[in-house]
């Protein structure tokens, strides 16, 4: 029965490209726009990054994030709104199918994303590649798991569509434009980069920039990242089991 929703989800997803395109067009077109203004930039307040590399790993972290705090929680919320979730409850749809339908979800838009933007940035920039590629995957895949668990117990706690979209909105530009989706971290205060490190958006970039530069695996924010996929995750099973 998992394998039948998750198929079903996919299934909708690419029926309506709107989605597609609304989830991806954004974090697409604003890293372009920052590449073709700070490419090659090694200013310090790039925290000893590239301006090509600081933007590039920020914003794959954001194809991840998008879908986590707004795409989840609204498609979830308004199935609450339409009774679907009542109805799956009454077929027997277990909790763990719900949640790896939207995983399946959010990893199909992620890899798209991510496939365009590396396209786009390798074609039109001199961006350096990754150190290690299995770290950066490693950190993408748990990022990934980790905002599909967060999605999902929005999804299950947002009584409204409307009340998703709103909370979403909040949390994905309340810690994406700190964490590297805007501003550079020099020039924001200490305590604000310290904060904004710990948000979950925060840590996946870390989990994704670390290993692409050299620095190694951020075992803090992969560690942090998964403890957020099992605790969240399984809040979020409790309650659609408990609840529809």
């Amino acid at each position: 029965m998992t394998a039948r929703v998750v198929w079903t989800e996919l299934k909708l997803l690419f029926r309506e490209p709107l989605v597609l395109v609304v989830s991806l067009l954004f974090p697409v077109l604003l890293m372009v726009l920052l590449l073709a203004s700070f490419s090659g930039d090694t200013d310090p307040v790039f925290d000893g990054v590239g301006g090509s590399e600081f933007y590039v790993t920020a914003y794959l972290a954001a194809a991840v994030a998008a879908m986590g705090f707004m795409g989840t929680p609204t498609h979830l919320a308004s199935y609450r709104s339409a009774g679907v979730l009542r109805r799956f409850r009454a077929a027997g749809v277990p909790a763990r199918a719900l949640i790896a339908a939207q995983t399946a979800v959010i990893a199909t838009l992620a890899v798209v994303g991510a496939v365009i933007m590396l396209a786009l940035a390798y074609a039109g920039w001199d961006v350096a590649r990754p150190v290690s590629v299995p770290g950066v995957v490693l950190g993408f895949v748990l990022g990934i798991l980790a905002f599909a668990a967060i999605g999902t117990l929005l999804g299950a706690l947002m009584p409204t569509a409307r009340a998703a979209q709103g909370l979403g909105l909040l949390l994905f530009f309340g810690t994406f434009f700190l964490v590297g989706g805007g501003p550079p971290p020099g020039v924001l205060p200490d305590a604000l980069n310290t904060v904004a490190g710990w948000t979950p958006t925060g840590l996946l970039v870390d989990a994704i920039r670390s290993p692409w530069i050299g620095r190694g695996d951020d075992v803090v924010a992969l560690t942090t990242l998964a403890l957020i996929t099992v605790v969240a995750g399984g809040l979020a099973m409790r309650r659609f089991t408990r609840t529809a």
